[in-house]
C-alpha cells in the first residue's frame, strides 16, 4: 500500500472542504500599492486543484526534484532565526557595513542581489512577485519580503512565527491549503525559503546595491480558508534539513516507515539512557502497565509488562550498545529514540545483533522517545 498516495488523496479531500459554496470575492494590493478587486468561483478553486496535484506520479516527481535543490540553498544560503529575526525588527530599508558586521555575529547570512534576467528569482530585485516557485515544477520554493512592503499581512512575532500574505489566485491559495493538510498528514512539514532585501550602498559595485538575507521556515498549523495567509515557524538549518531528508525519504519508501520529527535538546538529553532513572523510570513502567504492553521481544512470547517485577524490566536499546561499541560514530546509541522497554530475557538476546525482525515489534509499541514526542507520558505526572 502507497501511504504516501493516501496522504495525497487525504490532504486533497480536507482542502476540497475547504472551498467556499459560492464566488468568494476580496481586495487586495498590487505591487504598486493599488487596491484591487477580486473574485473566484468554487470551479475556479476545483480547477486550481485539480490541475496541480490530480497527477501523482508527476507531483511526486517535481516535489523530489524541488527537495534536492531545496536542500542545496538551505545548505549554503540560511540564516539563523535569530539574525534574520534582528534584521526584520529592524524595520530599515537601508542596512550599514556596521549592521551587517554585527547581523553576520549572530549567525546572518548575506549575497548581493542578482542581475535582472540572471540568478535565481529569490534574489532579483526586479522580480515583481512575492512567491516565488521552482522553475519548471510549480511548486513554491518561497517567499520573499521587502521592509516597508505593502502587504501588511506580512508578520514576524518574537516567537519567530511568521506569516506570509495569501496570493491573489485560486492556484495560490489551494497551494496554501495543500502543504498545511499534507504536512500534517505526513509528520513532517514542509519548508519554504524566505528573504528579506535592503538598500546596501556601494560606490563601486553600481549592479549591486541591495543586500539578501535567507532564512527558512516550517509549515505550521493550517488554515479553515482559501483566503488565510499561511503560518511558518523560523528554524535553524540543521532543523530544516532533517525536515527535507525526511520528505525525500518518505517519498523514496513510500512513507512504509516510521517519520520521527526531531526531537528538543531538553527532552534528547534528559532523556537519554543514563538519565532514565528514580521517577523517569517508574514514569515509563506506569505508562506501560496502564496502556497494557507487553515486551516486544520473542524469546518470552510478548510477557505483559504488568505481570514482571519492576527490577525485570530494563531499557532496551534498538541499536545495541555492543554493536555500536564495534560501529563508534554510526548512531547516538542512548538517545530516546533508541531505547524502549523490554524484558530482561529480551534484551540480553538481543545483546551484539542490529536489530532486524525484533525492530518491527518495537515500533508497534513505540520507542521511549516516541512516548515522548506524543506527549504520552504528560498523564503519568500526578501519579508519581
Amino acid at each position: 500500500m502507497d501511504v504516501i498516495k493516501q496522504h495525497l488523496d487525504n490532504s486533497l479531500e480536507s482542502v476540497r472542504a475547504l472551498i467556499p459554496t459560492e464566488p468568494f470575492g476580496f481586495k487586495q494590493a498590487d505591487n504598486d500599492g493599488n487596491l484591487r478587486s477580486y473574485e473566484i468561483s468554487p470551479h475556479q478553486f476545483e480547477k486550481a486543484l485539480s490541475n496541480k496535484y490530480s497527477d501523482f506520479s508527476d507531483y511526486l516527481a517535481n516535489l523530489v526534484r524541488h527537495l534536492e535543490d531545496q536542500r542545496g540553498l538551505i545548505a549554503a544560503f540560511a540564516s539563523t532565526p535569530i539574525a534574520f529575526s534582528d534584521a526584520w525588527n529592524m524595520k530599515t530599508e537601508e542596512l550599514s557595513s556596521e549592521d551587517v558586521v554585527a547581523l553576520t555575529k549572530s549567525g546572518g547570512h548575506f549575497q548581493f542581489n542578482q542581475l535582472a534576467g540572471t540568478g535565481s528569482m529569490m534574489y532579483r530585485t526586479s522580480y515583481p512577485k512575492g512567491l516565488v516557485q521552482s522553475f519548471g515544477t510549480g511548486i513554491t520554493k518561497g517567499f520573499r519580503h521587502r521592509t516597508g512592503g505593502i502587504y501588511e499581512e506580512d508578520s514576524l512575532n518574537e516567537m519567530g512565527i511568521f506569516k506570509y500574505a495569501t496570493p491573489t489566485s485560486a492556484a495560490g491559495m489551494m497551494e496554501y491549503r495543500f502543504v498545511e493538510q499534507f504536512s500534517d498528514k505526513l509528520g513532517i512539514p514542509f519548508i519554504f525559503l524566505i528573504t528579506q532585501w535592503f538598500k546596501y550602498n556601494t560606490n563601486f559595485e553600481r549592479d549591486n546595491q541591495w543586500l539578501y538575507m535567507t532564512s527558512v521556515a516550517k509549515v505550521i498549523g493550517h488554515q479553515d480558508h482559501p483566503y488565510s495567509p499561511i503560518e511558518m515557524q523560523l528554524i535553524s538549518k540543521d532543523e530544516a534539513l532533517k525536515h527535507v531528508d525526511s520528505l525525500l525519504n518518505a517519498i523514496k519508501f513510500k512513507g512504509e516507515f516510521t517519520i520521527r520529527p526531531p526531537m528538543p535538546e531538553h527532552l534528547r538529553l534528559g532523556w537519554s539512557y543514563s538519565k532514565i532513572k528514580g521517577d523517569k523510570r517508574a514514569k515509563l513502567v506506569s505508562f506501560a502497565r496502564e496502556k497494557r504492553l507487553g515486551c516486544p521481544g520473542t524469546d518470552c512470547g510478548g510477557v505483559p509488562f504488568s505481570k514482571l517485577k519492576n527490577s525485570d524490566i530494563h531499557i532496551g536499546h534498538r541499536i545495541s550498545q555492543h554493536w555500536n561499541s564495534q560501529n563508534v560514530g554510526v548512531v547516538d546509541v542512548h538517545h530516546p529514540y533508541n531505547l524502549y522497554l523490554s524484558c530482561a530475557a529480551c534484551n540480553i538476546a538481543l545483546s551484539a545483533k542490529y536489530p532486524t525482525e525484533i525492530d518491527k515489534l518495537i515500533q508497534t509499541n513505540g520507542t521511549i522517545g516516541d512516548w515522548l514526542m506524543g506527549g504520552l507520558l504528560d498523564a503519568q505526572d500526578g501519579e508519581l
